[in-house]
């Protein structure tokens, strides 16, 4: 039997003793490459101008030739105004990476130089610069698409209420319970926790036989419904490709705009055809993983800041752990100033969920301005 890659030599290339191993100008040069493709020249953050500027040793700076401006390699990042070394970011990177069901605050100041909220507003950064340059371009080929609830769990109450006549009789006859908490043995807090569910939109492309998916979209929305799905699949998936899903009434009129195939969960797993959607569940079986045993709990604001952090982790699983630091390195080095971190315990914090992928901030592949 062939050897599963995620126990090969190959995925484990990269380790805390080779960082450790690095001296301080290693990595140094490592970030520089990583944000600039290049071992020798810069882009100036403030004015654009790519050169060999002039290098400041002692400082681990450069000076803009053109506009004469300092500037360091993690300017204009999402590292920047950075308290923290090269190589404690570097470790916390790899501790990110390999935690391939996520990683927690209060997982990372164990491990490494942070307190809980450095720790906290670390993480924070590296899933925006994940959700901000993710490729949103319309999935080809064959496309699962499913929905997952998350979030708004209410506690189970504390022993069994008596049984409420009246709140059965109203349920079966349709009509809306006026203290619905009552019937459910629950606190009106608790019950209404409820609101805070939301279910996520997942779209993967599959690859060749026994790939499994090789790109994925999130997206969160208040509920699996027809409107919903149609916009995001307008938006995502391309006219040409074929698309896989479950039988819920969300998908009713995907035949009229694609070739559409369904399995019918309540029946089967996969159809004889071989329709399923089994990468889909991969994706909700990696962020359940997370919800119950890293985070235990989601709350709005930012689930699909964890949803598009569980749909990269999806993507990149087959590359060793040197390619993915180095994957989101280049992204959190690229997408420019941090819009929902930077001062986040100052109370600049972004305070509003996002629904159907609306209103993020795009990224900046020169390293964004120096504002």
């Amino acid at each position: 039997m062939t050897q599963h890659y995620l126990r090969s030599a190959a995925y484990r290339d990269f380790s805390i003793h080779s960082i450790y191993g690095m001296s301080d100008d290693d990595i140094h040069a490592m970030f520089a490459r990583l944000r600039w493709s290049s071992d020798s020249h810069q882009a100036c953050p403030a004015c654009g101008a790519w050169a060999q500027h002039y290098r400041r040793p002692a400082r681990q700076q450069w000076r803009c030739k053109e506009c004469g401006r300092d500037f360091s390699v993690t300017s204009a990042t999402a590292f920047s105004s950075r308290k923290k070394s090269l190589r404690s970011i570097l470790l916390a990177t790899f501790y990110y990476v390999t935690g391939v069901k996520g990683l927690a605050g209060l997982g990372l100041s164990r491990m490494g130089d942070y307190s809980n909220k450095a720790a906290h507003v670390a993480l924070g950064k590296l899933r925006e610069a994940i959700f901000r340059t993710q490729d949103f371009t319309p999935l080809t080929g064959v496309v699962e698409i499913d929905g997952g609830y998350f979030g708004g769990k209410p506690r189970k109450p504390n022993r069994r209420g008596l049984r409420n006549d009246q709140a059965i009789v109203d349920r079966i006859a349709g009509r809306p319970a006026k203290r619905p908490w009552h019937a459910s043995g629950m606190t009106r807090t608790n019950w209404e926790k409820r609101k805070n569910k939301r279910v996520v939109m997942i779209f993967r492309q599959q690859g060749r036989p026994g790939e499994g998916a090789v790109r994925s979209i999130a997206a969160v929305a208040r509920s699996e419904n027809d409107k919903d799905a149609a916009k995001l699949i307008a938006r995502y998936v391309s006219s040409e490709a074929i698309i896989m899903t479950d039988e819920s009434p969300a998908y009713a009129t995907v035949s009229a705009t694609h070739t559409h195939y369904a399995v019918r969960h309540s029946h089967e797993y996969v159809s004889a055809e071989g329709v399923n959607e089994n990468q889909a569940e991969s994706f909700f079986s990696r962020l359940r993983r997370w919800e119950y045993g890293v985070s235990h709990g989601v709350r709005p604001a930012y689930l699909a800041d964890y949803a598009n952090e569980m749909a990269w982790r999806e993507d990149v699983r087959r590359f060793s752990i040197r390619t993915q630091v180095e994957m989101l390195l280049i992204k959190a080095l690229t997408v420019g100033h941090s819009r929902w971190w930077r001062g986040y315990y100052q109370g600049k914090r972004r305070g509003t969920e996002i629904l159907m992928n609306q209103g993020i901030p795009p990224s900046s592949a020169s390293g964004a301005s120096a504002q």
